[in-house]
């Protein structure tokens, strides 16, 4: 799945922003500049790094699915310049966020999705898919088979259970998603 290509619309010179004459920014690997702002358009702010929040422009769509392979109501593991992300199509509408739990690292791809709410196999952190805020978790009470261990193993695990609930947990960092020509590109 390769960089998605420079805007080769028909813009004038003075529209399309080269990468490398921004701050720091390194060009893209096809070399030539993404346009910040396409005519009409607004700008926009991008969920990244612990959720912060950053101006939009000078980051590299990454072409990673086609839009029929993440059904709605699904969500898939993708990866993207190094990134472990997680795709989700909600209701028609395509979001991305780390793949990874920001309690303990667990896939969150791996486990459920209700609306844009995403729960953590693991220990049942839940995080907003849009925001990547972490909404609540870990859930450690009530694990199911409990009561059918030996007394001494119940105690190892309610220990360790206290141990983890006592982990913080980040927010998620975000990433801007657009649909061009049937594929999905997410901003990285």
């Amino acid at each position: 799945m390769g960089v998605f290509p420079a805007y080769t619309g028909k813009l004038d010179a003075s529209t399309v922003q080269d990468t490398t004459a921004r701050q720091g920014a390194r060009p893209p690997s096809s070399g030539v500049g993404f346009p910040e702002r396409l005519p009409g358009r607004q700008p926009y702010h991008c969920h990244r790094r612990h959720g912060d929040l950053m101006e939009g422009g000078g980051l590299t769509p990454v072409d990673v699915a086609g839009a029929g392979d993440v059904p709605e109501g699904s969500m898939v593991h993708v990866e993207a310049a190094g990134l472990e992300l997680l795709l989700a199509n909600v209701a028609g509408r395509f979001y991305a966020v780390s793949d990874r739990c920001g309690h303990e690292g667990a896939r969150l791809s791996a486990g459920r999705l209700d609306g844009t709410v995403v729960t953590c196999p693991a220990h049942a952190s839940r995080f907003d898919i849009v925001t990547g805020k972490n909404l609540s978790g870990p859930v450690m009470a009530g694990l199911p088979g409990l009561a059918a261990l030996s007394p001494r193993v119940r105690a190892m695990v309610r220990r360790q259970a206290e141990i983890i609930a006592r982990t913080p947990v980040r927010d998620l960092p975000a990433y801007r998603v657009t649909v061009v020509d049937s594929r999905v590109l997410i901003e990285v």
